[in-house]
Parts: C-alpha cells; sequence; structure tokens
C-alpha cells in the first residue's frame, strides 16, 4: 500500500513519463523496487521459449523407405527408470563406435542366421538402456539399416505375428506384435530428414516416437561395418520387464532381402515369421536364459 502511494504521487508530479517504465527522475529505491516486481512478473508467466521445429520428413525420392511422418511424437525422454522398477543390473558396455562389440562378454554375444560375412552381434541391458551392437558386411551400403524390433511389457499375452515397417518396397513378417522398432542405419539422413530412431506401428510403422542420436545413441564404426545402438527403457515403455525380440538387416538385394537375422530361426521373408526371443528383463542379461520360442 505504501508504495502505491508513493508511485501515485510520483506520477502525479511526472505526467509526461509512460505508464510502466521507471523513470530515470524517480527516486533510486522507487526505481528498483520497480524494477524488481516487473522482474517477479516476467518469471511468473516464464521467460520466452523459442519455436523447437520438427523432424524433417522423409524425402521419399531420395530414399527408400518412403515416406516417414515428418514430426517426433514425443520429446526425448530422460533415460531413468521409476523407482523399485525390477529391471536387472545385468551389465553395461562402453559404446562408441571402436571395438563395441569386444565391450560385450561373451555370455552377451549371439549367433546370427542368413549371414553375410564374418558378421557378429551383441545385446546386453543395464537399469537403465537396452543395448544393441550388430557386425554386417551389409552396412557398407549406403542404406542397409538394421531393424530391431520388440514387444516390451510388464506381462506377455500370446504370440500373434504382424507386419513390420516398409523399407525399399519390402515388408517383413514379425513373430509377434511388436510396440517398437529400433531402426539405425550407417548413413543417418538423406533428403531432409533423419532415419534413426524409435518408431512405433502408428502410421504403418511411420510414426517417429523419438529421434536417436549420431555419436550419443548411435555408433557406427570407422570400418563401416559395425553399428551399435543404445536406447533408455523410459522410451520402450518406462519399465518393461519382459521382452519379445528379433533383429534383422534389410539387405534388399533379390533373393537375399534380408540378412544376419536373430535369432537364427526368425524368418521375415515368410509368415509367420519365424523364431524370436522371449526375456526376463529381471534376471540375469547371458543370452543362454533367453527363451527361443
Amino acid at each position: 500500500m505504501a508504495f502505491a502511494l508513493l508511485y501515485r504521487r510520483v506520477r502525479m508530479g511526472h505526467p509526461s513519463q509512460p505508464r510502466g517504465l521507471p523513470s530515470a527522475r524517480l527516486p533510486a529505491a522507487l526505481r528498483n523496487a520497480t524494477w524488481l516486481l516487473a522482474g517477479v512478473a516476467a518469471c511468473a508467466h516464464g521467460g520466452p521459449t523459442g519455436d523447437q521445429p520438427d523432424a524433417a520428413a522423409v524425402d521419399a525420392s531420395h530414399h527408400p523407405d518412403g515416406a516417414i511422418d515428418a514430426a517426433i511424437d514425443a520429446a526425448v525422454v530422460a533415460p531413468d527408470v521409476p523407482v523399485g522398477c525390477a529391471i536387472s543390473a545385468g551389465m553395461t558396455p562402453v559404446l562408441d563406435g571402436v571395438a563395441d562389440l569386444a565391450d560385450y562378454p561373451a555370455a552377451q554375444h549371439l549367433a546370427l542366421g542368413a549371414m553375410l560375412g564374418s558378421d557378429d552381434a551383441a545385446i546386453a541391458w543395464d537399469t537403465g538402456h537396452l543395448y544393441v551392437s550388430v557386425t554386417s558386411d551389409a552396412f557398407t551400403g549406403a542404406f542397409e539399416p538394421l531393424h530391431l524390433y520388440v514387444e516390451a511389457s510388464e506381462s506377455l499375452g500370446p504370440a500373434v505375428p504382424a507386419p513390420g515397417k516398409e523399407y525399399n518396397s519390402l515388408t517383413p513378417v514379425v513373430p509377434f506384435t511388436p510396440t517398437h522398432l529400433i531402426g539405425v542405419r550407417r548413413v543417418t539422413d538423406a533428403g531432409t530428414g533423419p532415419y534413426d530412431s524409435v518408431f512405433t506401428p502408428a502410421g504403418s510403422w511411420t510414426t517417429r516416437l523419438v529421434a536417436l542420436v549420431p555419436g550419443t545413441d548411435v555408433f557406427a564404426s570407422s570400418d563401416q561395418r559395425t553399428l551399435s545402438v543404445q536406447v533408455p527403457w523410459s522410451v520402450l515403455g518406462g519399465c518393461p520387464t519382459a521382452l519379445r525380440l528379433a533383429l534383422h538387416v534389410v539387405h534388399g538385394v533379390s533373393a537375399n532381402e534380408w540378412k544376419d537375422v536373430i535369432p537364427t530361426t526368425h524368418t521375415p521373408w515368410q509368415s509367420p515369421g519365424g523364431g524370436y526371443y522371449e526375456i526376463d528383463l529381471t534376471g540375469a542379461p547371458a543370452v543362454a536364459g533367453w527363451a527361443l520360442r
């Protein structure tokens, strides 16, 4: 009240002063108080935030994967999992694109089916992330992606086969109904937008849940033969404790459309999709403990 009266008296004495701005003629204490109140009001309403541009649409004329939803449908979330989540500690490979497969113990390496050459793969997890590394001669091609399908849940029902993501006019059959597709390739950008992403089934797998960032989430080796990716559990449902998993590389060569499959019984070219792994994420991560279906 005292401040309001003082301000009114000063304003009446200086009618030419524009409203809302502290005059240089005002007493110093009043000027400071006015600026302080203005600052508090600005904080209460929040500072200005710049528009965050959506991920650019993929240029279908430059891409074998066709049109992809231009907008990422959710912001990248922190890799935290809920307090009390039962996902086991597992193990943490330090992925950086340099000899990544050597960062996994032997227990995490998997046999590959339909190999192109001396290929290798490893999968592991810890309480924060799912980790995947694959070596394939296919990755020396510019647009041959690694596609990892997962059904992430707290409880898995019966497995129901479902179509996967169309890429280069090829649509695989997945032997379960996946909740997410982790899709990465050595050349992440072409046309006007990125490819590396976690996709969801919406729009026939054209919807990006989050973008995966090269050098942070995705790593390519200098010889171009190894791709690694790490994805937070918070992106894959928060705290899934059960997982179905199948992986393949889209090769796109006649009679060799899909290569480097996991498990070796996975047949994305033939319905109902062949084999897959079922994993208890609350247990030890060793592949020997996974159930082959």
